[in-house]
């Protein structure tokens, strides 16, 4: 099987995304704020939050695949290049590592739970409930707490701002994906949008370091902008 399937299934194009989100939550609430993370810490847990993105993205597809045998049949599950159940083992596995990854590196597992479940009640109802959307955020926020729970870090002042602004933007973000399948809507234009929108995420990251003083987790995070929009014609971010 090509692996541009499993790539596209775990929306691989917004990993440089996850990754920035992750640095931040690294740098942001370490009890020096500002204090660059271990390498090895810092790997781990971008694996574990690309992982646990992957396993999510790819249950969105196992739960969506009626819709999309309607709205997209080119998505790998409705054109027959990888079966429901499949995905879904897979996604399993993704999920699973990810969680332990972070649990083994000291962050809590109640927080990891947390994470879990709402990455899983987002897959199971967002595209029933226009609420979902405060799901969809929660994701990104939980796994900045999650890890922000390893030993070291913790809930400081300026992680809880970066969070409030992350949410907020990842709401407004996901009422305006919403409506590509609305009828008559400019469904092309409107994908094209929200991509743009996903790479731009570490931006907020970027500008959150830099108001305290973290000047090269910055530049990092602000470089992951055009690494995801380069990632994002590798492989799927929607």
């Amino acid at each position: 099987m090509n692996p541009r399937v499993w790539f596209d299934l775990a929306r691989a194009g917004n990993f440089p995304s996850v990754a920035s989100n992750v640095l931040a939550a690294l740098v942001l609430s370490s009890t020096a704020v500002g204090t660059l993370p271990a390498p090895g810490l810092l790997f781990v847990a971008i694996v574990a939050g690309c992982l646990i993105y992957a396993g999510g993205a790819t249950f969105n597809d196992v739960a969506d695949a009626e819709f999309d045998r309607r709205h997209r049949p080119e998505r790998a599950i409705p054109r027959g290049a990888v079966t429901r159940v499949a995905a879904g083992w897979i996604a399993g596995l993704e999920m699973v590592l990810g969680l332990a990854l972070l649990v083994v590196a000291g962050a809590s597992i109640r927080w990891g739970l947390a994470l879990a479940a709402t990455i899983l009640a987002y897959d199971w109802i967002h595209k029933r409930w226009i609420g979902s959307v405060v799901l969809m955020a929660g994701c990104r926020v939980l796994l900045a707490v999650s890890v922000a729970s390893l030993p070291g870090h913790g809930f400081t002042p300026a992680l809880l701002a970066w969070v409030g602004v992350l949410f907020f933007y990842i709401v407004t973000l996901s009422l305006i994906a919403r409506w590509e399948y609305k009828p008559g809507a400019p469904a092309a234009k409107i994908g094209r949008s929200v991509g743009r929108l996903l790479a731009f995420i570490p931006l907020i990251d970027a500008i959150a370091l830099l108001c305290v003083g973290a000047w090269i987790p910055a530049l990092a995070c602000a470089v992951a902008v055009p690494l995801g929009r380069w990632a994002q014609r590798l492989a799927a971010a929607t």
